[in-house]
């Protein structure tokens, strides 16, 4: 009776909460975008407590916490009230159909096997809507362990749904999620992040107008950007207007688009420059021979793979002796197959992995690095991505397609190595590394960038970080290092002889 008379107490304080949540501000800042990550199960303990469905709101709501964390706010979907819903009724029951009729305390439903059911709206721990919107609608899956995962609506069922996420198709018992909410507009989050930020908050503007970059809308970023600089003068600023600048030229010389440019696009590159970049299938092998074990990305393999090795590596003692436990290798993970083939050192079979995600080093290559100011600063067309390149050469065009980045990626671990000059990627000491030291201030570097027509060093004052993420990015690699099985050679300089390394590779 006590813990009966406790809950009852309490139960108003958590909805209260709720309301209060649901009427907190607009966040200051554009957030990251959420990570598509492959759906966990469900946890084991449901919410405290739920939120009802509410009559139909007129705008998308705001995003808020409950009273517990993992769950959605209290109306998740910006449409009319839903016809299909699923209903938590308590720690373990759950049940779903369509709405027959409700009122302020009691809702009834339809269920598929045509039962009525009626529930006291507050007695139950939660009510979630079933979305009804075309194919290819962008959706928000609320897990229920918290995560909130962007993705492309197949359908939406009772009892499951049916998503793509990264362009593949995945179903989701309704145990593992709370709801699908329709994704607000860039037009929608612009107007909620602007109404968070006074128009006096010259730093968060800045991030504002990163986050317009970020979202292909180059142009209004480098709007947000000039009236900015008119009062806020920062390096910061002067850097984002840069990478704007060389977008919108990007853009102008034939790339509408080049943030979602197909991976099969050809590249638009000056006369006489050179244009041959590593395929779709090169870059996939980079990013398998790259793959972090403690933060793996996301990855799929073959149907074919586990045959694939029991029939050419069936001698091996790294493979299960049991007949049974070989038939059972076809329901093995992705990354557990991946592990053996790197134990059998299988590299004729790595390509049966396809790595959907970006393992971590290289995520911070291409945010950290590449996009942010090695193709900015050092592939213009007057400088290494250009006709003066010398022997050092940078494609610039197409930047944001990743062939282009893992060819740059390639050509720098690749660089011939200038006498008396470290590598260009040095793993042992990626301090000494020459893109580090050429990106130094000539005071402050130990091999200075040659002194050429302008030259600016890139790692100044205030600008820390970039070097700091240069080096967790080199750092990252996976070590020991391996050779690519790529047959690629940079721009207008050979391959020079690599001596075997201390530590042998294990990849």
């Amino acid at each position: 009776m006590m813990h009966a008379h406790m809950f009852l107490c309490l139960f108003p304080c958590l909805i209260l909460a709720c309301i209060l949540a649901q009427d907190a501000s607009a966040p200051t800042a554009p957030p990251t975008a959420p990570p598509t990550t492959a759906p966990t199960a469900a946890p084991t303990a449901p919410p405290t407590a739920a939120p009802v469905v509410p009559p139909a709101p007129t705008d998308k709501p705001k995003s808020s916490n409950t009273a517990d964390s993992s769950m959605p706010e209290s109306a998740p979907v910006a449409a009319p009230a839903p016809r299909r819903v699923r209903v938590l009724i308590d720690r373990f029951k759950e049940s779903g159909g369509i709405i027959v009729r409700q009122d302020d305390s009691v809702l009834t439903i339809r269920t598929p096997e045509g039962i009525e059911k009626s529930f006291e709206k507050s007695l139950l721990l939660g009510v979630f809507p079933v979305l009804d919107a075309p194919e290819g609608t962008l959706v928000i899956i609320q897990f229920r362990d918290g995560r909130r995962v962007e993705a492309e609506l197949v359908r939406d069922e009772l009892h499951q749904a049916r998503v793509r996420i990264a362009k593949v198709e995945v179903v989701l018992a309704r145990e593992t999620f709370w709801a699908l909410e329709l994704a607000p507009t860039f037009e929608e989050l612009l107007a909620q992040y602007r109404a968070g930020i006074a128009p006096t908050a010259w730093a968060q503007r800045v991030k504002l107008a990163r986050w317009m970059l970020e979202e292909n809308h180059a142009q209004m970023a480098k709007e947000e950007l000039a009236e900015i600089l008119r009062t806020y003068d920062t390096q910061e600023a002067h850097d984002l207007m840069a990478r704007v600048e060389f977008t919108l030229r990007s853009q102008t010389n034939g790339s509408p688009n080049p943030a979602k440019s197909p991976s099969n696009r050809a590249p638009m590159d000056q006369p006489a420059l050179p244009t041959h970049r590593l395929s779709p299938e090169d870059v996939n092998i980079i990013k398998v021979f790259e793959v972090d074990w403690e933060r793996p990305p996301r990855m799929e393999a073959s149907p074919e793979l586990a045959n694939k090795i029991v029939a050419r590596y069936s001698d091996s003692d790294l493979l299960p002796a049991d007949p049974e436990a070989r038939k059972a290798m076809d329901s093995w993970a992705p990354e557990q197959l991946l592990k053996l083939l790197f134990a059998l050192k299988a590299r004729d079979l790595y390509q049966d992995i396809h790595i959907l995600g970006e393992p971590l080093a290289l995520e911070q290559f291409h945010k950290r690095v590449h996009d942010n100011w090695l193709v900015p600063n050092c592939a213009t067309s007057r400088c290494h991505g250009g006709m003066d390149a010398g022997n050092f050469f940078l494609f610039s065009a197409d930047y944001r397609n990743e062939r282009t980045r893992y060819t740059n990626l390639l050509i720098l671990l690749r660089s011939s190595t200038l006498p008396g000059k470290p590598p260009m990627i040095d793993f042992e000491n990626p301090e000494q590394s020459l893109l580090i030291q050429y990106a130094r201030a000539r005071i402050d570097a130990k091999f200075a960038h040659p002194d050429v027509p302008g030259w600016k060093p890139i790692f100044t004052a205030g600008r820390e970080s970039l070097q700091k993420d240069a080096l967790a990015w080199i750092r990252g690699m996976h070590q020991p290092r391996s050779e690519y099985p790529i047959d690629y050679t940079p721009p207008t300089f050979k391959l020079p002889a690599r001596n075997s390394p201390t530590n042998p590779p294990d990849r």
